[in-house]
């Protein structure tokens, strides 16, 4: 790290960006509306758990929705609705977040890494038939940075091999594939209130569907195994969690549903203008595609070939800017030391290509254009350095 003095000069940008969701009056009065009532909990008897459920549902045209404690949460009690047990595979892109693979692990299932397209970063529908045994029981597909997966090609494997479509939409809140949700293309869903998503409670998630069984199966996971969501009853007829979104999250949900298309429409304005100010640097982008409506999560690059063995200090350099990118995720799944020690290889050809050169920007609606400029600003100086150091 002693060559980033080489970079010289004040940092480009003054002072580090804040990356939250824009929170603002009617947030903070709803969270008062709840004090006021008194009730905190759902089963406290609060309404706010089920006036955002019902309208998230609504929100993604599918009749039901079960709120969570997070999306992890979200994304254990779909594979536990789905009855997902020992010795069963559950199908999953190389290159994701930790907690779709773990919650596989967690029923004692074994996740199968499936490679990614180079172009979208999503699964590889040609890879993932190629990974399908006797033991595959799902399909966990993750809409990765807010770009929908092939879900036609993906949609025809499972119903050729009939599989469960378990989709991922953590980083793809109102995303949109041929005009169709991100969401209410496969058999159940589920989301992340995190503090950095497309639309946030700090924490807390949603499992939705069309199918009553799953539904009726997700209502009691999430709430100790309860028999028909009976409070007054005590009794329990399967392995339950404690899995509760409480009202207050609730409540700042239900605002934030409210804001999501805004929110969404500034962050593509966002993603376009990064695009537009790197143009002609050498970075490569994830797909444009007419087909999908991109949610920008984030916007991701590759740097050229030649310097993915410089990308963890090219990011360094470009943060000791004051600019916060990210690198969403530097290694495959298969690559990490819990699944070497499961004694999974590293058979994921193109995850291993992309990690090595990924990096992210932040789109959130809350940037100005002015650190937009600035943030690119950054990017290209340590580009330049990196391109004279190489020739």
């Amino acid at each position: 790290m002693k060559e980033l003095a080489i970079l010289g000069g004040e940092p480009i940008l003054s002072k580090k960006i804040n990356r939250l969701s824009p929170f603002g009056k009617e947030e903070l009065s709803k969270c008062k509306e709840v004090f006021n009532d008194g009730f905190l909990s759902r089963a406290g008897r609060g309404k706010y758990v089920k006036l955002f459920e019902n309208s998230f549902a609504n929100f993604h045209k599918v009749k039901y929705a079960v709120s969570t404690s997070s999306g992890t949460s979200a994304l254990h009690t779909a594979v536990v609705a789905l009855n997902i047990k020992e010795g069963d595979e559950v199908l999953v892109p190389a290159l994701t977040f930790i907690s779709s693979a773990s919650v596989i692990l967690q029923q004692k299932a074994k996740p199968v890494f499936v490679d990614i397209d180079p172009e979208t970063f999503c699964l590889d529908p040609g890879d993932l038939r190629k990974k399908i045994t006797k033991k595959t029981k799902a399909i966990l597909v993750v809409h990765l940075y807010g770009y929908i997966s092939s879900m036609d090609s993906i949609k025809k494997i499972a119903s050729y091999y009939k599989l469960k479509i378990i989709e991922d939409c953590a980083q793809s809140h109102g995303a949109k594939y041929k005009n169709n949700i991100a969401g209410s293309l496969g058999d159940i869903a589920c989301f992340s209130f995190y503090q950095t998503k497309n639309m946030s409670c700090g924490e807390g998630g949603m499992i939705i569907t069309n199918n009553e069984q799953l539904y009726k199966n997700c209502s009691s996971i999430v709430d100790h195994g309860l028999i028909e969501g009976d409070l007054q009853s005590y009794d329990y007829d399967r392995l339950g969690y404690n899995y509760h979104l409480t009202e207050i999250q609730a409540a700042v949900g239900l605002e934030q549903l409210k804001k999501l298309r805004k929110m969404n429409i500034q962050r593509r304005k966002n993603a376009f203008l990064y695009r537009k100010l790197l143009n002609n640097t050498g970075l490569f982008f994830q797909k444009e595609n007419k087909e999908v409506e991109h949610a920008y999560y984030c916007l991701t690059a590759l740097l050229p070939k030649k310097f993915s063995k410089l990308r963890d200090w090219f990011v360094e350099a470009v943060r000791l800017e004051n600019v916060e990118i990210n690198k969403l995720y530097p290694i495959p799944l298969n690559k990490t030391k819990l699944f070497k020690k499961l004694g999974y290889k590293e058979d994921s050809i193109v995850a291993n290509d992309v990690s090595s050169r990924l990096f992210n920007f932040y789109t959130n609606p809350g940037i100005s254009g002015k650190n937009i400029f600035l943030t690119c600003e950054a990017v290209k100086k340590v580009l330049n350095y990196l391109d004279e150091k190489h020739d």
